[in-house]
């Protein structure tokens, strides 16, 4: 497998997100995180791992359909377009980690992913107006798509924990 495969942004989003699931609920719980004063910037609100699973689950499935519908249709620009909305999404995890002056969960992959998203941006590149649009409404849609599940993440984890029948300080 190359990376022009379409496959490759929903196995290297899996693996940025992984960090992600390990490592947030964990730093979350780090004194250094409790007495930051903007700590609700970080992950949205919620604090259990399997909550942000959910979130992670859902886009992930999203970037599967996009995979499945650039097999499908070898509209490769639409590819494009979630290449770049992830290649971006990794500006914040080095201004969170600026902000927060140290580590912030995901930002080790995205570093390491850094030089194989240019590669694969390079490949699929092309400064026509219709790729542009492509670029636009795809991280517009990603990044309305994020937002909307970070504000959903904490009623996911309220959810699983009346469905668990747990109370919020034991996960």
């Amino acid at each position: 497998m190359t990376l022009y495969n379409i496959w490759t942004l929903p196995i290297l989003f899996i693996l940025h997100d992984f960090e992600e699931i390990i490592f947030m609920p964990l730093w979350k719980k780090t004194d250094k995180f409790q007495t930051f004063q903007n700590n609700l910037n970080f992950f949205g609100k919620v604090t259990n791992g399997s909550a942000f699973s959910v979130g992670v689950l859902e886009e992930f499935i999203i970037l599967l359909c996009v995979s499945l519908l650039t097999d499908y249709s070898h509209n490769t620009k639409i590819y494009l377009g979630f290449c770049i909305a992830y290649f971006l999404h990794f500006i914040v995890h080095f201004l969170l980690c600026y902000k927060y002056k140290g580590y912030v969960p995901g930002v080790i992959t995205a570093s390491c992913q850094i030089p194989v998203m240019i590669i694969i941006i390079n490949h699929y590149l092309s400064w026509k107006l219709e790729s542009i649009y492509y670029i636009v409404i795809a991280t517009s849609l990603a990044y309305m798509n994020l937002y909307v599940m970070h504000k959903a993440m904490p009623k996911i984890q309220t959810f699983l924990f009346k469905f668990f029948n747990l109370k919020s300080d034991m996960v």
